[in-house]
């Protein structure tokens, strides 16, 4: 059997296996057995059970849905808005009693306290009534925020593209100007826009987020520096004369502490100020009036700088009485109508 196939062999022992053990080596044939032939497959996987979900991971069904807090954007809420030419210098004040007498008359009439003073930055004609009666300031603290947050900034001390976020602790300040924003707790908008909202629609929220940013003590350091000696905000009361707003409102008109186009910017919100039953209604319609409003239930302020048919000049007035814009309507049209027939 020399050189057969070793397979063959092989199903010769088995066949001979199979016959001796059922009593071969007779002379009996025997039939073959019926042998059925299975293709070899090749293996075959099988499939793992699924683990079972460690007993500190929660199935996918479970993990709860987390909300990342937005950056809300206020770029549309201010254009690039054109802002008229000033004094490259302001003239020194000299006292107009003429001014003076028709600011007292045109307020005799109103019940309550009134506050005026108003300055012509070209000529220096001014007038003052109450000046120094101290009220709370309501939102014109905004105005020594906006000058602050830009002086920090042109001093490298701030980025107006830092990320704020509207936590708790602001939104208490709401007065509904964050649903008008579309703004809730949890959103984030950019310094920046913070001071869009604070002088735009004069939402607070955004005011104290601002104020946390510079840091109250620098803002009444400032104010002393300009020679603003009543106005604080370091106190719940908010205090500030009618006098003080007008040097506040000069200085940013001069831009004292920041560049000239930070002087602008600032200049450019003031002028988009939402709120414009005051100072602004007592002008022509479409006159260039950057101002700063302030009130609560006890109290109607303005301060604007007004560019008039005599020249640029700055009017504060203040007053005690709750949400009353038509006196302070009619003592800026007295004023402008002054400048008109004594230009």
């Amino acid at each position: 059997m020399k050189g057969w196939p070793v397979g063959l062999l092989v199903s010769l022992a088995v066949i001979l296996w199979i016959a001796g053990a059922c009593g071969g080596g007779g002379s009996e044939e025997m039939e073959a057995p019926e042998v059925s032939i299975t293709p070899l497959m090749g293996p075959t996987a099988t499939p793992a059970p699924s683990p079972e979900p460690a007993p500190d991971q929660a199935s996918p069904e479970s993990v709860p849905t987390v909300y990342l807090p937005q950056v809300k954007s206020l770029e549309y809420l201010s254009a690039d808005v054109a802002v008229p030419e000033l004094p490259a210098t302001f003239a020194a004040p000299s006292q107009d009693t003429a001014l003076a007498a028709l600011i007292r008359t045109t307020l005799s009439g109103y019940a309550g306290t009134y506050s005026v003073v108003v300055r012509n930055l070209d000529d220096g004609r001014s007038a003052s009534w109450n000046a120094e009666e101290v009220y709370t300031a309501a939102s014109l603290f905004k105005l020594a925020l906006l000058l602050e947050a830009y002086r920090q900034r042109d001093s490298g001390e701030i980025d107006f593209s830092e990320v704020l976020t509207l936590d708790e602790e602001y939104v208490e300040y709401n007065f509904g100007t964050l649903e008008a924003l579309g703004l809730e707790e949890g959103d984030q908008l950019t310094l920046a826009d913070a001071l869009k909202a604070m002088i735009i629609v004069s939402d607070t929220p955004t005011a104290v987020m601002v104020q946390d940013v510079v840091n109250p003590v620098r803002v009444d350091q400032t104010l002393r520096s300009l020679g603003i000696n009543d106005m604080s905000v370091l106190t719940e009361e908010l205090p500030t004369t009618a006098r003080d707003m007008a040097l506040l409102m000069e200085a940013v008109a001069a831009g004292q502490g920041v560049t000239d186009e930070s002087r602008r910017q600032m200049l450019g919100l003031l002028l988009q100020e939402s709120i414009r039953g005051g100072i602004p209604s007592g002008v022509p319609p479409n006159s260039a009036v950057a101002h700063k409003t302030g009130n609560l239930d006890n109290l109607t302020h303005d301060v604007a700088l007004v560019w008039g048919p005599g020249g640029p000049y700055v009017i504060a007035v203040l007053s005690d009485r709750s949400w009353e814009s038509e006196p302070l309507a009619t003592v800026s049209r007295a004023v402008w109508d002054y400048f008109v027939a004594n230009p």
